[in-house]
């Protein structure tokens, strides 16, 4: 017999444990003596509880009778993820140019020191690449996602044009990540394709004052007003928006005015809007951005504010968070959660990206590095046989560190962009404050589960 040792425990209380099987999904809220008992364990090498105690830890997942009954529930996971509907996503990134000078961009000095943009030809390339890689990807769904620098520059209206004409024709839906400064001189364009554009993504990070002071042109002007107006306008085309609010120490204590202006616009109440929070990342783990905090700080101050003002709690959306998402996933339902193995769809190459270099790179992070990259689509694809096998399935279950941690089935190993440039090894991964970001959250709903346990 042999315990469990993907057990998250938690403290309720004096007198009640939260267990959480990452393995198997279960949740218990249970007593210190069988919390003793099962930390204990190893020690000891065996269980000081009653034969009925131990059968219901058994049917739990808790212990085991051998370790193939834990090789058992590893390949039932497996073979549940491969039973997942998937999502392709071919990103197209038009340029790596911007308008804006982001201080927390992720792309750094290469949206203003790299002037590449894709013309009518590189989108002929793209489309070429994208039916030939298709054929392995023949049971998911595929959709087509503008992306930049700023992919609505208004250099690149005859490629986008292109794009969506080519995406017509093979019947895929396209999406796209924009800054929404230019986005009302593509109004025609989506109009004319609007059986094509189903979403789009803009950034808004708070009022006037602080969103202008953050996302602002190389001339210090302020992009509020033109965000706003593209807001309007693609809700006024029915296209679905999704507003993404980048978090850090500058705007995370001012959600409640974020909320109240959302609201005052009148967006709120419109079905094809939705505001998603995002951490600001620091993947490549430089701490050269000052107002960076760390996953968990910002879900702690998100929830302190939450207890203040309740109606927030389901006014934004959270899966951005990739850490948290999970964790409340794990616990709100009544039916176990399938355990993640992944972190995210990068590491089963479900980002295919093309950048304005002709390259093709598995991750937006890593646009802009050929050295990172996975393949070429121009003059003809090319793919990176060693770098494709590096980043396809990748998972927990082949990192030394991640083998027996209790948590790496709620954080899926960590970004490998940032395994790679961090630590010089896709397998050797960054943890980014997973497990703080977890208790963070279990600190918030503590009370709940007290009452819980008192039931």
């Amino acid at each position: 017999m042999r315990v469990n040792e993907r057990i998250l425990t938690y403290r309720i209380s004096e007198e009640a444990f939260l267990l959480l099987n990452t393995l198997t999904g279960a949740i218990d809220i249970t007593t210190p003596q069988i919390y003793d008992a099962l930390e204990n364990f190893s020690a000891v090498q065996h269980l000081t509880l009653d034969e009925f105690t131990k059968e219901r830890l058994r049917k739990r997942g808790y212990i085991f009778d051998s370790p193939d009954d834990e090789t058992r529930w590893l390949q039932l996971i497996k073979d549940a993820h491969g039973k997942q509907e998937k999502t392709l996503d071919y990103i197209v990134s038009l340029t790596y140019n911007c308008n804006l000078r982001c201080a927390y961009c992720f792309e750094g000095d290469l949206t203003y020191t790299r002037r590449n943009y894709m013309d009518i030809d590189d989108v002929q390339h793209v489309f070429a690449a994208i039916d030939e890689l298709s054929d392995g990807y023949s049971n998911h769904r595929k959709l087509i996602k503008l992306f930049g620098g700023e992919p609505l520059l208004p250099r690149n209206k005859q490629a986008i044009r292109r794009v969506l004409t080519e995406a017509r024709q093979r019947s895929l839906p396209v999406s796209a990540v924009t800054n929404g400064t230019y986005a009302n001189d593509y109004a025609d364009l989506f109009d004319e394709f609007a059986d094509v554009i189903v979403a789009a993504q803009v950034t808004l990070d708070g009022s006037k004052e602080i969103h202008d002071s953050r996302r602002k042109s190389h001339d210090g002007r302020g992009s509020f007003d033109d965000v706003c107006a593209a807001i309007e306008m693609f809700l006024a085309k029915n296209i679905k928006i999704n507003v993404r609010t980048n978090l850090d120490m500058q705007n995370i204590g001012r959600l409640r005015e974020h909320f109240d202006l959302l609201v005052t616009k009148g967006w709120m109440d419109n079905p094809d809007f939705g505001c998603s929070l995002s951490p600001v990342e620091d993947h490549s783990c430089s701490g050269t951005y000052a107002f960076y905090l760390p996953e968990n700080l910002l879900v702690k101050e998100f929830y302190d504010q939450v207890k203040e003002s309740p109606e927030m709690a389901d006014a934004f959306r959270l899966g951005l968070f990739r850490n948290l998402k999970h964790i409340k996933s794990v616990v709100n339902t009544s039916r176990p959660v399938l355990p993640l193995l992944h972190y995210c769809e990068a590491n089963n190459l479900e980002h295919i990206v093309f950048g304005p270099d002709g390259y093709i790179y598995p991750c937006t992070e890593c646009l802009g590095r050929p050295d990172l990259a996975m393949g070429k689509f121009h003059p003809q694809l090319e793919m990176f046989d060693d770098v494709v096998k590096m980043w396809n399935g990748r998972n927990v279950l082949r990192m030394n560190k991640c083998r027996e941690c209790d948590i790496a089935l709620l954080c899926g190993g960590g970004c490998a962009y940032s395994a790679l440039v961090v630590n010089g090894d896709i397998n050797e991964p960054v943890c980014n404050n997973a497990r703080e970001t977890i208790f963070a959250y279990l600190d918030y709903i503590k009370a709940d589960l007290a009452d819980k346990a008192s039931a």
